[in-house]
Formats: C-alpha cells, structure tokens, sequence
C-alpha cells in the first residue's frame, strides 16, 4: 500500500509539474499538440469622415438713412433664406445677419415698404453673388441729380452694397 501512495503521489506530482501528460502506446502515432499563437487583431476599418458642410453668414449693415423694413438671401433664385418667417427690419445704422448659409450663389433682397404684406414688387434685389467665406455688406444710397420729374410721381432711392471683400454690387428694382 505505501508503494501504491507513493507512485500514486508521484505521479500527481509529476501532473502538476509538467501540465501536460500523454500517454500513448509505441505503435501509434505521436500525439502532437500545438499551441495556437493569438492572431492579431483585424485592422480596424478606417473611418470614414462625415463629409463636412462649411456655413458662412451674410451681415447687413444699413448705412442709409432709410429702415430697411425687410431682407432675405436666395439661394440659386429657389431657396429662401431669411431669419424668421416674419419681417425682419434693419434700422437706419443697425446690421443683422443670416447664418448657416452653405457655400453657391446668392441674391440679397431688401425692401423698404412699410407694409405687413409685402409683394415682390416691393423688394431691391443685388445680382448673384458667390458665397465663399463671411461676408458683411454695407447698404448705401448713392446720391443722384434729378433734373427733371413729374409732380406726385416717387424717385427711388439708387442703392449699392459695398462688400467687405471688396465688392460693390448695384442693387435693382423689379
């Protein structure tokens, strides 16, 4: 019995020493075990980044002495930007600025009419500009010589917008 504990002991021994114990007769083939190396992670997949759409704004400055009573940017003559659904006047030495306009060609529209309906009839528009970066316009009113003009009939005002980027853009009356 003390032989029996004792190989039994050696053998536990031996189990707990090596990890591994094969045991297999001579006429068959070797057992072969092989570690598996951890394979690298994929790759990850690159990213790919959300395409970016840059917003700029437009500034009005009003630098006539004139209210404007309303204004508003168009977008390739369709889309319609302004800040509210309503009116949104600019004071004679005031500025306001729509934002979030992305990059294309616009036309400034201005109106001075003091009106809570106002027609198209009733705007100034700019020619089409192309918005790149930030830009701030001034609204001015050239002085014009009148030599001659029928009693009761109005004279509009000439107006320009001088741009900070240099520009000066002559604004007409549809």
């Amino acid at each position: 019995m003390k032989k029996l504990i004792a190989i039994l002991s050696t053998i536990a021994v031996i189990s707990m020493f090596s990890g591994c114990l094969i045991v297999a007769p001579e006429d068959e083939p070797k057992i072969v075990i092989k570690t598996s190396k951890k394979t690298p992670d994929p790759e990850p997949e690159p990213l790919t980044q959300p395409t970016v759409t840059v917003k700029y704004s437009i500034t009005c400055k009003n630098g006539t002495s004139y209210t404007i009573s309303d204004w508003c940017v168009k977008k390739d003559n369709i889309v319609t930007y302004a800040n509210s659904g309503y009116n949104r006047s600019i004071r004679a030495g005031g500025e306001d600025m729509i934002m979030n306009l992305p990059e294309g060609y616009y036309k400034v529209y201005f109106s001075f009419e003091d009106e809570y309906q106002l027609n198209p009839s009733d705007y100034f528009n700019s020619e089409s500009i192309y918005l790149n970066r930030d830009v701030i316009y001034t609204l001015y009113e050239r002085q014009a010589t009148i030599s001659c003009r029928s009693a009761g009939t109005p004279v509009k005002p000439q107006l320009y917008l001088a741009g900070s980027d240099g520009s000066e853009i002559d604004l007409i009356c549809e």
